[in-house]
């Protein structure tokens, strides 16, 4: 049987290497401390809300900490200064409420899915469970305006896939994914052609 802190430990330098692989002008990731790293601080060069009036800010500066029963425990994404994000999505003390953790997620994807609420980006915002009440009631006044909601456009980084990923080496009905240019997928087989 593996050992426990083994696979934590692999686990944290192959989500390091993601993470490095998305470090740019947009989504700044800083690691602290020894590896294998398990705390970054993450600047995101977005513009955000701060307040209903509405208040902008182009910079929010984040404390990612992730815990020791990682990837088992939640990762915890904390905003360094005031005012905090004003996003039904994030607490008031700060903290961000990314909804149900998979253990499965990867850091990058998790950092991304947390640039995309600081964008405002109705496709990723839950009304459902409202981290700030007040923040949703602002949403809900603002939603349908374009000018307030999305409140920044920027494409976010993501992690550049081989042109094919080889899935059956052994040419048996061969699957190949292949991503196209709209960051879709496409599988391909011998029979079909399937995008998602």
């Amino acid at each position: 049987m593996a050992d426990p802190r083994a696979l934590r430990n692999k686990r944290l330098e192959n989500e390091h290497k993601e993470l490095m692989a998305i470090n740019g002008e947009i989504i700044r990731i800083q690691p602290l401390g020894m590896p294998p790293h398990d705390t970054y601080r993450v600047t995101f060069n977005v513009r955000t809300i701060v307040h209903p009036q509405p208040v902008y800010r182009d910079r929010t500066v984040c404390l990612l900490q992730l815990p020791p029963s990682y990837p088992e425990g939640t990762p915890k994404i904390t905003a360094n200064d005031k005012p905090y994000p004003f996003h039904v999505n994030w607490f008031q003390s700060g903290t961000w409420c990314h909804g149900r953790w998979n253990r499965e997620e990867s850091l990058a994807n998790f950092l991304h899915r947390c640039a995309r609420t600081l964008q405002f980006d109705p496709g990723i915002t839950n009304l459902g469970s409202p981290a700030n009440g007040e923040a949703k009631q602002f949403w809900l006044d603002n939603v349908g305006n374009k000018a307030v909601i999305p409140c920044d456009t920027q494409e976010l980084p993501t992690l550049d896939l081989p042109e094919t990923i080889i899935i059956n080496p052994l040419k048996i009905q061969q699957i190949a994914i292949i991503p196209d240019k709209e960051h879709h997928v496409v599988f391909k087989n011998a029979n079909k052609i399937t995008i998602f």
